[in-house]
């Protein structure tokens, strides 16, 4: 259509104005040529100006019907339809018309159809053909008129239109079949009866039409629509046949489009006869210079459809790549390189160890973001490297990317990808009301998408239920479970949501809650799957309330209906944990043992043999606690398992067995396991401190291997605590280690050494107040050997400070803040005030002490109700 109207506007202007120059002369006709002119040169505003002064200034011209047909033209190639149309339906311009009132009504159809009316169009254009019957324009109005009628798709209209047996067009096409309108009506009436089923009588009328008359553009139509045709009626062969012929039509008709077009006819012909290999080539050929974008694009994406129907990805990333480096400048670059960068995602995720895939895959859309900022596939390439980030664990980058595509992207399921992958970005990184937000938008602002709903719906109110939990909002979390099991009763996730729900109100010490959600579970979903680790469950919220007893009756009735379920070891384990928090010590000894013989390579079994180990070792049975201990870190089953690696019991069980060995009096052995954890730079850091305190205690008490030297280990001792002091000064064990170096001085005679060994801990400011008391305890001690080796008054005085010492302890005058004194030390203070009390014949003190005593140790009041009498015989009588 655009084709005739523009050949009419330029024939009308030459008709017009050529008869009117041949009067020229007065001023009126040198004002017509002169706006004839300035259409002839396409000066439309010119134009349209200097015939409005023409009709307003001679209204009464012979030339004014032209001027004001002209006018409108100008008007019409200017956009200006509404004007146009209303200076042509103007009652006194068309009662002046005369002979050009058919082209007035037709270009009041032309205006009507550019202005968005094609209904009005249409009609405009029938009633030129009905109200003028000797118009040269009926023609092409009726041809038009079906056209437009056409593209309403009123295929019963445009027909009628066309086969009216005495009309306009079939006159014509019985007298001038070889007229262009006639061949472009013909093709018109075949493309009513292929859209109203009718294919035979398409196909007999295309081809009745002799392509020696038909211009190229024509022919190839009639060629392209005859395909189609026989596509419809389901005669694949016949069709390829005959679209090899519209390649060298397209190539008269110089049209790159058409050849384009025909290029993609052929290769879709090609797939559905099953040959995708050649559907493929023949797509190969549409990426060219010479092919236009929307071709391009169409090619790259069908190339890549049937290389995956071949599985030949690798093959498609080739010819993209390929593409990319040879066309740099392509309208479908960029979709080449987006699609190129998702093939190789794709490749990744069917197989994650091709590392190099998904870092192309960055790699193409990092340069997809930079190269190719206004593509309107922008946010998608967003989209695509958030992925890239989200699998390659880099949660902050993926939560950008996939926000930058949320903006960009246009409403469609992408964006509610979008959305959804930056609400779970953030959830990674416990922004759980950001999560939150997200998931509510995939749920509530994608109603016209129904895709949305069935893909991400479940998930998304899984994940909003995930987020409420973490947020311990267990109100959101109540309202998101209720909307899974109503609008998704079939999801996997309506039978996970309930169970997850149930286990975050259990960790949240609501077990009876918990419970009650779990007996749901099982109302709702009495045949499913998840029902044994729902029963599990169960008893786990008994042993969370501490009721043992429930919970072993759980575990033990869970046994006894699942025979045969994956979760057997680990509620097994549960039943013999529950039994000894029962004190059911010799059941769970059984069950521990047995676990470890049934399932020596489950991830519980290290704490099976560490619980074994444990029981041996406090019931005094050393030789077999140390022997279950190295089982834990010598069973190379176990040496990766998460229970008894480097960092929880690996190490741990050399230290307890360690302290076995001590227990047994192997002390050397002990040495052994102690030093091996101090050398093993794998060993954390606070365990090793323990081992070489371990190791200077087990030093002091082993005996020497030199009985010329009997002292000799006390000093190996001290030079192993003042390491600790060394290498960790502000480990806890500091204090613990400056006593016992103070004890090593004190063994060794060094009682200067010791006393400012011990004075040091008791000014600390990091020891406890046991530390604190047992070192100005042992300042005492210090002092009355020290007493011992002296005479006189020095004896008395070393005795007296000794004395003083105690005394601080015992009445707690060492402690600080709100501390409270250490019992054991208090005690153990008193005893040595009133032994001291008693040498210095300080019998009232001594009689005070036993009487502080007695208030703190009344199950000793029998033996210091006798030390108080033997003090009070010792005290004057009154009355003496």
């Amino acid at each position: 259509m655009a084709f005739f109207r523009r050949w009419l506007l330029v024939l009308s202007a030459l008709v017009l104005g050529g008869g009117s120059l041949q009067a020229a002369g007065t001023k009126e006709q040198h004002a017509y040529a002169a706006a004839v002119a300035a259409f002839q040169d396409e000066m439309w505003s010119r134009a349209e100006t200097e015939f409005t002064q023409f009709t307003q200034k001679y209204p009464k011209s012979t030339n004014a019907p032209e001027a004001v047909l002209l006018q409108a033209q100008a008007q019409f190639k200017q956009g200006k339809f509404t004007t146009a149309i209303g200076l042509l339906s103007d009652t006194n311009h068309l009662a002046k018309a005369g002979t050009l009132a058919d082209q007035y009504v037709y270009w009041i159809g032309e205006a009507r159809y550019q202005s968005h009316d094609p209904a009005g169009a249409a009609e405009t254009f029938f009633s030129l053909a009905r109200d003028f019957p000797d118009s040269s324009l009926r023609l092409r109005a009726v041809v038009e008129a079906a056209s437009v009628r056409a593209q309403l798709a009123q295929w019963q209209q445009t027909a009628r239109l066309l086969e009216e047996t005495n009309g306009v067009f079939q006159r014509a096409a019985q007298m001038d079949p070889a007229n262009e309108l006639v061949s472009r009506g013909q093709l018109l009436l075949a493309q009513a009866k292929f859209a109203q089923n009718e294919f035979s009588a398409a196909a007999n009328i295309l081809a009745a039409l002799n392509p020696q008359t038909l211009p190229p553009q024509l022919d190839w139509r009639r060629v392209y629509m005859l395909c189609q045709t026989e596509l419809a009626a389901g005669d694949t062969n016949a069709a390829l046949a005959t679209v090899t012929n519209l390649v060298p039509i397209a190539g008269l008709a110089s049209d790159n489009n058409l050849r384009a077009e025909s290029i993609s006819l052929q290769a879709d012909i090609l797939e559905k006869l099953g040959r995708a290999a050649e559907a493929e080539a023949a797509y190969q050929e549409n990426l060219t210079t010479n092919s236009p974008g929307e071709h391009q694009r169409q090619a790259i994406l069908k190339i890549v459809e049937l290389a995956a129907t071949q599985n030949q990805l690798s093959d498609a990333e080739m010819n993209l790549d390929r593409f990319i480096a040879q066309f740099t400048n392509s309208p479908a670059a960029d979709i080449a390189r987006l699609t190129l960068g998702e093939l190789q995602l794709k490749d990744y995720a069917g197989q994650p160890s091709l590392t190099n895939q998904l870092q192309q895959a960055q790699t193409n859309f990092d340069q997809f973001i930079v190269e190719f900022t206004n593509s309107p596939l922008l946010g998608k390439a967003y989209l695509d490297r958030g992925w890239c980030e989200w699998l390659a664990g880099a949660a902050t980058n993926s939560k950008d990317d996939f926000e930058n595509a949320a903006k960009l992207l246009p409403p469609s399921e992408d964006l509610a990808v979008a959305k959804f992958k930056t609400g779970d970005a953030q959830f990674e990184l416990s922004d759980y009301d950001g999560a939150l937000t997200n998931y509510h938008s995939v749920l509530e602002d994608f109603t016209n998408f129904p895709a949305v709903a069935m893909t991400l719906g479940d998930h998304a109110l899984y994940q909003s239920l995930r987020a409420n939990l973490q947020l311990t909002n267990y109100d959101g979390a109540s309202n998101t479970l209720a909307q899974i099991l109503e609008r998704y009763p079939a999801s996997d996730l309506a039978t996970n949501s309930p169970l997850l729900y149930g286990e975050s109100l259990a960790e949240a010490d609501r077990p009876a809650e918990a419970r009650e959600q779990f007996h749901n579970f099982e109302r709702q979903f009495p045949d499913s799957l998840l029902r044994p680790q729902v029963e599990l469950a169960i008893a786990r919220s008994y042993e969370l309330e501490t009721n043992w007893q429930a919970a072993i009756a759980g575990y033990q009735g869970w046994l006894d209906l699942f025979s045969t379920n994956q979760l057997r070891p680990q509620t097994i384990y549960a039943l013999a944990w529950a039994n000894a928090q029962a004190g059911n010590e010799t059941n769970a000894f059984d069950q521990f043992t047995n676990f470890v013989v049934q399932f020596p390579t489950n991830r519980l079994a290290p704490q099976a043999q560490w619980w074994v180990a444990d029981s041996f070792y406090n019931t005094g049975d050393f030789v077999n606690a140390e022997k279950n201990y190295k089982y834990i870190f010598q069973n190379t089953n176990w040496q990766g398992s998460p229970l008894a690696n480097r960092t929880n019991l690996f190490y741990p069980a050399q230290m307890m067995a360690g302290r076995a060995a001590v227990g047994r009096l192997g002390y050397s052995d002990a040495v052994g396991y102690f030093t091996s954890l101090v050398g093993d730079t794998n060993c954390p850091a606070d365990l090793s401190v323990q081992a070489r305190f371990a190791w200077g205690v087990t030093l002091m008490q082993m005996p020497p291997a030199d009985t010329n030297n009997p002292l000799a280990n006390f000093s190996a001792a001290t030079n192993v605590f003042a390491q600790i002091l060394q290498l960790h000064p502000t480990n806890e064990l500091v204090a613990p280690a400056t006593i016992e170096i103070a004890n090593c001085n004190l063994q060794l005679a060094n009682y200067d050494d010791a006393t400012n060994d011990y004075a040091r801990v008791v000014i600390s400011t990091n020891a406890s107040v046991s530390a604190r008391s047992q070192a100005q305890i042992g300042i005492g001690i210090a002092l009355e050997k020290m007493a011992a080796l002296a005479a006189g008054t020095n004896q008395t005085a070393l005795l007296g400070l000794a004395l003083d010492n105690y005394v601080d302890v015992l009445h707690e005058e060492n402690v600080r803040g709100n501390e409270i004194g250490d019992p054991f030390w208090v005690e153990k203070a008193g005893l040595q005030a009133a032994a001291v009390a008693e040498t210095l014949d300080k019998w009232d003190q001594a009689a005070d002490i036993y009487g502080r005593l007695e208030k703190l140790l009344p199950q000793l009041s029998g033996s210091l109700d006798k030390k108080i009498a033997e003090a009070n015989t010792h005290l004057p009588q009154k009355g003496n």
